[in-house]
């Protein structure tokens, strides 16, 4: 398109958004110019318009998220451009949010058939501009109302289900039964939006990432209806923290993530932990680790500052599944652990004090390993599980003078 054409189809779309004439007259537009069919999509990629040229190109995708990482961006770093069949190509564009800091409120796709045409990137922006300033103006209300919701939410200012499940129910946002939290920090992204990258990338799991990502770092909640989805969750953030290095969306990812808490309320305290998680987790593990909470057992007690309540839980919580086993299977399997502490280690040792050969030690070891989910040869294990019986030991031995 000449420079005349361009300036005449940003003219036609001023036209349309003073006459209010919707997103779908706005792709329409770009249609009919470019001979090319034309989708915009919100920030969560839902369908909001879709417009073709006379004749139609034939089908296409539902939408273009699956294909909007792994597609090559353009030199302006704007355009993202990738071959969907042999014949069938496009070019998608994010609106423009108010402010260079702000995540765009979603996305305009152009499919053309046939060879990409050189003029098809200024004429997308120019639509994307339009259907952004149309979009913002019948639905920024709602935007920063649910902006408002999650910030709130997410803070912990709201201690009441009944009151959360109204508020969300208000704005039009379901909610779970729960939510895994897992915070990602994304380096060497340079000026992509991240808030997008890692929405795209956690897409077949459900994600989602309702605020702007404050720097490099992206809050992710993942719902949580089963007990299966956590583990789901923590292996699709696993994925996200391999494959955007690899893709050049980030040089390197690491990512957080907290407890899971079966309550609504408690998310607040979830992201908390995977925060903490994300700190520790790049101190002990370096880059492109994934931290959870759970696993980072008196680290994450010590890093935090934790209390003496904290600091017993912690040790009951870490032993108790080593009790319930010797009371159901009548063994002394949490005996024979301290025992193994208390003589360094030494199986020989352990083995003469108990009166057993120095093999059934070893399989007793194992087992202790397989329950409490714990290497006893690693310094990481050693140090969660001496520090938790040292904990009880203490505990009940003040319980017993007081």
């Amino acid at each position: 398109m000449t420079a005349d054409e361009l300036a005449s189809l940003s003219e036609r779309a001023a036209r349309i958004i003073a006459g209010g004439g919707g997103l779908k007259a706005i792709a329409q537009v770009l249609a009919d110019a470019m001979h090319g069919a034309v989708l915009i999509e919100d920030d969560q990629w839902r369908h909001l318009a879709l417009a073709e040229p006379k004749g139609g190109v034939g089908p296409l995708p539902p939408s273009f998220s699956t294909f909007y990482v792994e597609g090559a961006r353009g030199g302006n770093g704007v355009i993202v451009r990738s071959s969907i069949s042999e014949s069938l190509h496009a070019l998608c564009a994010q609106m423009p949010g108010q402010s260079d800091a702000d995540a765009g409120p979603g996305y305009v796709t152009l499919f053309l058939r046939g060879k990409m045409r050189t003029d098809a990137a200024p004429a997308l922006r120019i639509a994307a501009s339009a259907a952004a300033v149309e979009y913002s103006r019948r639905g920024a209300g709602r935007g920063q109302a649910r902006r408002a919701f999650w910030e709130q939410y997410l803070s912990g200012d709201i201690t009441d289900n009944a009151v959360l499940k109204a508020q969300a129910s208000a704005i039009g946002v379901t909610l779970p039964p729960s939510f895994l939290v897992g915070v990602f920090d994304l380096e060497g992204a340079g000026s992509h939006n991240c808030n997008d990258i890692v929405h795209q990338a956690l897409a077949p799991a459900d994600a989602l990432c309702p605020l702007a990502a404050a720097g490099s770092q992206v809050i992710a909640l993942f719902p949580v209806r089963h007990k299966v989805d956590v583990a789901r969750a923590r292996q699709a953030a696993a994925n996200v923290v391999r494959d955007l290095p690899q893709a050049g969306a980030a040089a390197s990812v690491n990512c957080g993530i907290g407890s899971f808490h079966a309550d609504l309320i408690e998310v607040p305290l979830t992201l908390r932990e995977a925060r903490l998680a994300l700190a520790l987790g790049r101190r002990l593990f370096g880059r492109g680790a994934v931290a959870v909470y759970p696993d980072l057992g008196i680290y994450a007690l010590l890093h935090a500052g934790a209390d003496r309540d904290a600091f017993g839980a912690f040790a009951d919580s870490l032993i108790e599944p080593l009790q319930a086993y010797d009371r159901k299977h009548k063994t002394d399997l949490l005996a024979t652990l301290q025992l193994y502490f208390e003589v360094g280690e030494n199986v020989k040792e352990a083995a003469e004090r108990l009166s057993v050969h120095r093999h059934t030690i070893f399989y007793r070891l194992n087992q202790i390993s397989q329950i409490l989910k714990t290497d006893l040869r690693t310094p990481k294990g050693q140090l969660s599980l001496r520090a938790a019986l040292a904990i009880r030991q203490m505990n009940r031995r003040e319980d017993v003078h007081d």
